[in-house]
């Protein structure tokens, strides 16, 4: 008896440690090896000194059995623009992690790059590495850096905006009553979230069809290439007149374009793409506004909006929606006399619009009858369009008006509009002596030139 309570601990630990679960117990087979993610943690274009957003490296075991992983740890060890946080510690290198046997876990990256004398985007390039069972694999680690002027919430006066580098508006940037903003060609400006750029004084977007200006979102990632509302987007204010922007791109803002500015000179947009807009594309209240051979693409409210009364010209401009993720409660051209913040009591205003060579068209997803004119006889004319309308039909009807008609674009669920050789847009539109190229610059046909903002090109 006094033998056997001798040895029934002994018994008890050996069961116990019989029974240890295979996947806790750690191999140290060199073929246990790891499984990643990705090859490669890549960061699209990081401004310099503003850091970046973390990535997600995922570290998998697929083995039966645990492994000791010995080290993790970077490369570039403390001089790398890279920081790691492992199972919560932030630090180039881990030692002695355990994981278990089907088991996985999350090593987080940044990078933080250092400004240069270079304006065009660099490569900044590191790997981590992870040791295991006397084996070394490593996951490269690869980023691109982009120096910028970064500017800061506040005024400023008549300056120019030169393309040597990117320019980031980090906060709302308003240009002073009576300066000018210059912005020239090929100049790329990044809205961080809700800045703005504010126009009380002048604006001037000196983009060509070669060398576009580009507003977009800050985050550079593929996935937010197409997203709505990272920015607040360009504000003309009521102090503002005579501004132009030619061959831009703006997108990922609330509103693309807000004009607000009744009684001043008028704004021209020209050779301009709008798009990805979380509300409206170009929204005007009570104000002048010329746009000519542009693109107006999947917004979230409307594509152009003249409200509160004003006067508005749409020449050779294409406004659609296509498989577009924003339920709209608008049609994708709106414009109304009805008074709004700008007429006292909401009484109707003074409107005008000038509708030639221009199609408005969706795929019906979200919204059926894409125009709304009111009061109709605001309409000073409407030739040559292409437009999906069944309310407005028997006054559209005629005039070289096409209805209801597809206009077969390219591919516009890839966001291409140009217009597709079978296109009922071809060779239909008005001639327009003082319009000569298109958004492309193209030189339109001077005898049957085509609906829309393309010039279709023989291919």
């Amino acid at each position: 008896m006094k033998y056997l309570l001798t040895i029934l601990p002994l018994l008890l630990l050996l069961f116990v440690f019989g029974c240890e679960p295979k996947d806790e117990v750690i191999t140290t087979d060199p073929n246990a090896i790891l499984e990643f993610s990705a090859d490669t943690v890549l960061f699209d274009t990081v401004f310099v000194s503003r850091g970046s957003v973390t990535k997600r490296l995922k570290v998998y075991n697929r083995n039966s059995k645990a492994v000791r992983i010995s080290e993790i740890t970077l490369a570039g060890a403390a001089s790398s623009p890279y920081q790691l946080t492992i199972n919560g510690l932030q630090s180039p290198l881990a030692s002695n992690i355990e994981l278990r046997g089907g088991d996985s876990l999350y090593v987080l990256v940044k990078v933080n790059i250092n400004p240069t004398q270079q304006g065009q985007p660099f490569l900044v390039a590191d790997s981590i590495l992870f040791r295991t069972n006397g084996q070394e694999q490593d996951v490269q680690l690869v980023a691109y850096g982009q120096n910028a002027y970064f500017h800061r919430k506040g005024s400023i006066g008549t300056t120019t905006w030169a393309n040597d580098k990117a320019h980031v508006l980090l906060d709302s940037v308003l240009v002073e009553e009576g300066a000018i903003l210059t912005i020239r060609p090929s100049v790329r400006i990044y809205g961080y979230n809700k800045a703005a750029l504010l126009i009380a004084g002048q604006l001037q977007v000196q983009g060509t069809p070669q060398e576009r200006v580009a507003f977009s979102g800050y985050r550079r990632e593929e996935e937010y290439q197409t997203a709505p509302g990272q920015w607040e987007g360009i504000r003309i204010m009521a102090t503002s007149g005579g501004n132009r922007i030619r061959y831009a791109d703006i997108k990922n803002t609330r509103f693309g374009l807000s004009i607000e500015n009744p009684g001043k000179a008028g704004t021209v947009i020209e050779g301009c793409v709008v798009a990805h807009a979380f509300s409206g594309g170009i929204v005007a209240l009570f104000s002048d506004v010329r746009v000519e051979n542009s693109l107006i693409y999947n917004c979230g409210q409307y594509g152009f909006a003249g409200l509160g009364g004003g006067s508005y010209e749409l020449l050779y401009t294409t406004i659609a929606s296509y498989q577009n993720q924003l339920l709209r409660s608008y049609p994708l051209l709106s414009v109304s006399a009805k008074g709004y913040e700008a007429g006292a009591g909401g009484e109707d205003m003074p409107l005008s619009l000038r509708l030639v060579n221009t199609i408005v068209f969706s795929d019906g997803f979200s919204y059926k009858d894409e125009l709304l004119i009111e009061p109709f006889g605001a309409v000073t004319e409407a030739s040559n369009n292409l437009l999906r309308t069944e309310v407005y039909a028997t006054q559209l009807g005629g005039s070289g008006n096409i209805l209801n008609t597809d206009p077969k674009f390219k591919a516009p669920a890839k966001y291409n509009f140009s217009l597709d050789t079978l296109s009922p847009a071809n060779g239909a539109a008005k001639v327009l002596p003082n319009v000569l190229k298109d958004i492309k610059g193209a030189t339109r046909s001077t005898t049957k030139p085509d609906i829309g903002a393309y010039e279709r090109l023989v291919d």
